[in-house]
Order: structure tokens, then sequence, then C-alpha cells
């Protein structure tokens, strides 16, 4: 994918999310802010990605050992893998943007739906999910 086509992507959620954020329903609230959050994801994955192709994972041709790099460790010796020569070429991208974005993706999904139920003891208790009718009853 193009790295300006991610970039205008990117953009269109951040409008798309503040948009739904300013509005007075809170389903429409809850829905802005997931909506951020992707675009959050999305921008955090694409300064991790995209260097001339490489992907996070390292395939048989590149996890041989005559390369000199050392991928798994040995607690024995005090090596924590993986360890790279100055001279050798860095053949992959380093997967932790990944594991952060999915990281973070587990958590808006349970904040997600925690917002969720909320609004929805909201809407029975009080019949509406309108902010603006929901600050006249807090009198």
């Amino acid at each position: 994918m193009n790295s300006a086509l991610l970039s205008i992507t990117i953009a269109l959620l951040f409008g798309i999310g503040t948009f739904l954020i300013l509005r007075k329903d809170l389903i429409k609230i809850v829905i802005g802010l997931s909506i951020l959050s992707h675009a959050v994801n999305m921008l955090i994955v694409s300064t991790g990605l995209f260097e001339n192709g490489k992907v996070p994972i390292i395939t048989g041709e590149h996890a041989e050992h005559s390369s000199g790099i050392v991928f798994t460790d040995d607690l024995a010796n005090s090596v924590l893998a993986p360890v790279v020569p100055e001279s050798a070429e860095m053949i992959y991208v380093d997967p932790l943007v990944q594991a952060l974005v999915l990281t973070a993706i587990v958590i808006s999904l349970a904040t997600t739906a925690f917002i969720l139920i909320l609004a929805y003891r909201i809407y029975e208790e009080y019949g509406t999910t309108d902010i603006s009718k929901l600050r006249r009853l807090w009198g």
C-alpha cells in the first residue's frame, strides 16, 4: 500500500472520529472513540513498517546461521536474541510495533465494550442517550 494513501486514510479516520465525538448521542461518541483508536493504531503501525518491503517475519533463507545473527536465547552464556553484528544488514523489521498495536486493539475492544454497557445502562435509566437531555436530568 502506498504510504500517501495510508496517510490520507489515517487523516480521514481521525476526522471522522473527531466529528463523531463532537455529536450529542452517546452511541456516536463511542463509535467515534473506536474509530480514533483504530486511526492511532494505523499511525503506529505505519511508523514501524514499509521499509523497502521488509516484514517482521524471518524466512528460511534469512534464518541460517551463516549470517552471524543469533536468533535464539542462550541464557547460560548470557545471550539474549536477537544479536546482530555491526556489519550485518538488517533483514527484518522489529515486530515490537505490531505486538504493541495488537495489545492496544485488545484493550480498545474491552474499553469499547465497557463504554457500550454504560451507555446501555444510561439508556435504561433515563430513556435517552442524548447528552444535552441527560445534563438537564442532573438538576
